[in-house]
Formats: structure tokens, sequence, C-alpha cells
């Protein structure tokens, strides 16, 4: 079962913690054998990191058949690779989009109310493992993949492993491969099973020890077209931005709402943003806040708070946390209906989350134990199998964790260097947001004029948001009606 938002406009997608050196984190390249044309159009990933250990999960959507490709990742010595729920990317993704709210206004000489306000949804929104020179450390199965984690000191090794198994790797991307080869990397392959045909991969995380902030992008350029999109979600003690990219701003006084087509420009002025920085290389931040993973958010276009719904309920929740828990009953990823409520108890904890189990072990395994006096089990933040949440929570104070989105859509040659995480002025951001300006509001008024925020009263607009938001309660139920049933939303209480 997959997530699907109220969507009313288009995108294209995807306290400091002072980190130590610049260890690499896992995202893949792609490499299809010679016959096939798949090409990797975007990555979802999320990155959890504390002081114990980082966590990255990676999604890959692509165009072409993706029964013959190998997803090669390269990971530090040590890491773990498990499979991840579409919950954990479904949730973050729908709350964390941006949402576009009509300007409030009123029809003059009406006396009544014109005002709407919609939500526009911002987010489009190994067999034959043999070779001398490779060493397989680990082979197995997670979820639809056959996987091997793979070591060599070889320069080549790993391309003639690749091409042994049929698949084809580019030359340029060897003198890639043999530098993290040198930078002491080991890499673990996946490729699906006979019989597994997806168009969104199911996720993939990998565990790694200590605190890592870098994403190797050079090995992200494997497989890609001459763009590829990227979403990162980061999960931390404290809000992060990539280094040496150019910051992207969306101008929000340039934002406008068209009532006749139920749109903004936001795409538009988005795109923009992300193509005016030289070279491409740019990245947009339009979301950070702090606890809002278990305390409620609210924002000035949102004031009464945000909820967020599943198709499998019919109760709102009012923190990421309880959408997550939510989200996995409605795909049948879990069956605990009792996680939520732990979830509500952990918005001021200030206990860090410990680990009661062996490295590389699941929080289900018999040989967990328990954990450090004064820290909180990590199994009580784990809905049954659904264990994302509380993997990335490990080594983690709850009321603490900032979660920030970054999005950008980079060129091939911006992937020429890797993605370096550091800390950043702990500003939030919200993703709700106000059009400034309206096209086509004579669809509400008629003949009567229309009178925007700016041009009324203190009192008036006060009157104006009211019935604006109470037409915008009809206006959202009807839009969600001539749509179907969606999965989720993220929603104005």
């Amino acid at each position: 079962m997959k997530l699907r938002l109220f969507a009313f406009l288009a995108l294209a997608v995807p306290a400091a913690m002072l980190l130590p050196p610049r260890d690499a984190l896992a995202c893949g390249g792609c490499f299809a054998p010679v016959t096939q044309t798949t090409v990797v159009n975007a990555h979802r990933m999320v990155l959890s990191i504390s002081p114990v250990q980082s966590v990255l999960w990676d999604q890959i959507q692509y165009a072409g058949d993706p029964s013959e490709f190998a997803w090669v990742l390269p990971v530090k010595r040590g890491a773990t690779i498990q499979v991840g729920s579409d919950a954990w990317f479904e949730t973050l993704d729908a709350a964390t989009s941006v949402r576009i709210t009509a300007p409030n206004s009123t029809c003059g000489g009406s006396g009544g109310g014109c005002g709407v306000l919609i939500g526009g949804a911002a987010s489009d929104s190994a067999g034959g493992f043999g070779n001398e020179q490779v060493t397989v450390l680990h082979r197995g199965t997670v979820g639809p993949y056959e996987t091997a984690t793979l070591a060599t000191d070889t320069p080549g090794a790993l391309n003639k492993w690749l091409d042994t198994n049929g698949f084809g790797v580019d030359e340029s991307t060897q003198p890639v491969i043999d530098a993290y080869v040198e930078e002491d990397f080991d890499f673990i392959a996946l490729k699906l099973q006979p019989g597994k045909d997806v168009k969104e991969m199911t996720p993939v995380r990998v565990v790694m020890p200590g605190a890592n902030s870098t994403l190797p992008l050079r090995m992200v350029a494997a497989g890609t077209g001459a763009n590829v999109a990227i979403t990162l979600f980061v999960i931390g003690e404290g809000r992060q931005a990539p280094e040496g990219f150019a910051a992207a701003s969306v101008p929000h006084d340039l934002l406008a709402w068209d009532f006749a087509s139920q749109e903004s420009n936001y795409g538009a002025l988005r795109e923009k943003a992300l193509a005016a920085a030289e070279g491409g290389r740019a990245f947009l931040t339009p979301y950070a806040q702090q606890g809002s993973l278990f305390s409620p958010v609210s924002s000035s276009a949102a004031p009464f708070g945000v909820q967020y719904t599943t198709s499998g309920s019919t109760t709102p929740v009012d923190t990421i946390a309880a959408a997550f828990a939510q989200q996995g009953l409605a795909n049948g990823e879990t069956e605990d209906t009792a996680c939520a409520v732990r979830f509500a108890e952990l918005a001021m904890e200030d206990r860090a989350v410990g680990n009661p189990c062996p490295a590389g072990a699941s929080l289900s395994d018999p040989s967990c134990d328990g954990v450090a006096s004064g820290q909180i089990d990590a199994r009580e933040l784990a809905c049954g199998p659904l264990d994302d949440l509380a993997v990335a929570m490990i080594g983690l104070h709850p009321k603490d964790v900032w979660l920030t989105r970054l999005e950008a859509n980079l060129p091939r040659a911006a992937l020429d260097t890797d993605l370096v995480l550091v800390p950043a002025a702990q500003e939030r951001v919200d993703n709700w947001l106000r059009a400034r300006a309206s096209v086509h509001a004579e669809v509400l008024c008629g003949a009567a004029t229309p009178v925007l925020d700016g041009d009324r009263t203190s009192r008036s607009r006060g009157q104006g948001t009211l019935v604006g938001m109470t037409l915008g309660a009809l206006a959202l139920a009807a839009a969600v009606a001539r749509r179907g049933a969606r999965r989720f939303s993220a929603r104005p209480a």
C-alpha cells in the first residue's frame, strides 16, 4: 500500500551537534547490464546521526526495467544492512512537504467572505558472487533483495566483479570506485530476487558505528541521467546543512494562488531557485523543526496545529511519530496499535535512547538484553516489526531532536564531490506557507472586488481569516471527494 497526498500543486522530487571527522555513509550507485536502459532519476534518503551510530535509509526511483541491475553502496567497516519500511518514507515526506494556503480575502461590497484555505502538496512534493580479488564478507537476503557485503583492496576488482556478474559498468565510474577502495570502504551489493519487480525500490537502511556526516554522492552518479532529484531527511540533535552547496531560497513574497486552477506558483519558484546556483549546486531547506517527531507543531498558516491522517483511520493525530504508527497500520506493516500512545510520552524526554542489542542485531533478536541505567530502551519505540523510528533514535535525546528536510535537483556534474553536513543556524523553517497574491479571485467573488489580507483593517482581517478557514474546510473536503481516497495527508486543525 503506497502513500498518496492531497495534491494541489506539483513539484519535482526529492542546536548544532559537533561531529567528528567526516566519514562517509552509504548511498548507492546503480549498475545495469549493457542490454538494459534503467536510469535512476531520484534518491530519497533519511540520515540519523547520533554519537553512537549513524543510520542511512536509501530508496531509489528509476525509469526502465529493474529486473537486472546492481545497487552498490560504499560503507564503512562494521556496517550492517537491514530493510526499512514504506511507512517511514511516506510519513516523513508527507509531513514535511511544503503546503501552500490561499490568501485570506473578502469580497468588497458584498459583506460576505470569499477566503479559501487549501493545502497544496509540494512533493512530487545477487547470484555469482565469486572473484578472487573480492572478499565476500556476508551473503543474505533483505526484503526483496539478495545482498553481498564485499571487501577489496585491489583497484579495479569491484568493477571486474560487476562485469563478471553481468552488470555494465561505465569506464568513467572505475576511478570513483577505486577512490572509495583506497579510502578503506567496503561495499554492499543488492540485487532484486527473481520475481520481484517494483518501480519504487523497498527502502534499505545501513547502520554504522559512530557519528558520520558525509554522504558519498560520487557513487550516486553511477546509473543516473542528466539530473537526479535528491530528498534528504536529517534527524539529529541540531539542524544540519550541506557544506559547499548554495542555500536555495524560494521568495515567499512572490507566492501567488490561482483560484481558478486551485494551484500556486510554488513549483515554478522552487525550480528557479534551485537552478539559480552555479552549476545547479544548491540545496533547499523547506522544513526544519525541533521536537516535531514527538510534539505537535503549529505555524502562522496553521495556527491551531497541524494534524495528520491516513485512509486507514478516521482519527487524526498531531505528531509525526503517531502518524508513522498510523501509516504502518494502514500499510499492513504492523499490527501494534499501542505504540502511538508510548510516543506521546516522549515529547519532553531528556534521557537518551539506548540499544539493548548486539551490533547488527535487530530489536526483535533474542540476543537483545537491556540498556544502561537512565536510558530509554529502543524497543519501547518499536511498533512490532515497524522499528525505523526506534533505530533512528538510538543515541539521541527525544526532546532535542531536529527533523530537517533538504531538497536538490543536481546535474550529474555536481555529483563530483561527497555531501558533507555541517551545523547550521538553529532556526525553524515552516513548511506551511500562505500565498501573498491571488489570480482569478473573481471565481469566488464574481463582480465584487476581492480584498486581500493586506488591504483590510486588523479587525476585518481576523474575521476574514475565520471565514476563510471555514470555507477552506469545505473546499478541502470537496477536493478530497473529487480525487478519491488518499492515503495520507497533513492539514491544519
